[in-house]
């Protein structure tokens, strides 16, 4: 990915007269596709595109503690609790669809 001051400074340069793409891929350290898909528009604006919510939540909030779940030093909410918590669930519904389906599978006895 190339940071937006890469970018910016390629679109200055296409700005400028006399310089081919191939010469501002070479001043600007950048492949020339590169530069194609900046002059066209083609590429998207990855800068515009983050979401300044998201930057917040990694921000630690409060000292470090101890998790009372997994007994590691982090910034409360434990993240990893979170994940292995989320993925608990998920094993268990992966494995009640797999009981499910294999009920369905199975011959009725009549009786």
């Amino acid at each position: 990915m190339i940071p937006p001051v890469k970018v910016a400074e390629v679109k200055y340069l296409l700005t400028q007269p006399g310089l081919s793409q191939r010469r501002i891929a070479v001043l600007a350290k950048v492949s020339r596709a590169s530069v194609s898909a900046i002059a066209s528009g083609r590429r998207p604006d990855y800068s515009l595109r983050t979401n300044p919510d998201d930057e917040e939540e990694d921000i630690p909030q409060g000292p470090v503690e101890r998790c009372p779940s997994c007994g590691g030093r982090v910034y409360m909410p434990c993240r990893l609790c979170r994940v292995r918590s989320i993925k608990a669930q998920e094993r268990e519904r992966t494995r009640m669809r797999s009981r499910m389906a294999a009920s369905w599978d199975l011959p009725r006895q009549v009786g």
